[in-house]
């Protein structure tokens, strides 16, 4: 995994109260539940969608919303 994937993970886990390594371990998994726990139940659902599709899970980290904040994340 690339260290900006890495840092966003680590800003992610942050956000949900969860541990890097939990995050990580259930996104290559494709358990997402106990991540979306703390989450609104729309947002938690849109969230599943995405990860669940490889072409809208591509199109979602190559945006230029996502290109800003890897930006952020490297400086």
């Amino acid at each position: 995994m690339n260290s900006s994937m890495e840092k966003m993970i680590e800003l992610a886990s942050k956000k949900l109260g969860i541990s890097p390594e939990k995050l990580k371990s259930s996104l290559e998994q494709g358990n997402v539940d106990d991540m979306l726990s703390n989450m609104r139940k729309e947002d938690s659902e849109k969230l599943k969608k995405i990860i669940q599709d490889p072409s809208a899970k591509e199109k979602l980290l190559n945006s230029p919303e996502a290109e800003k904040i890897m930006k952020k994340l490297q400086e």
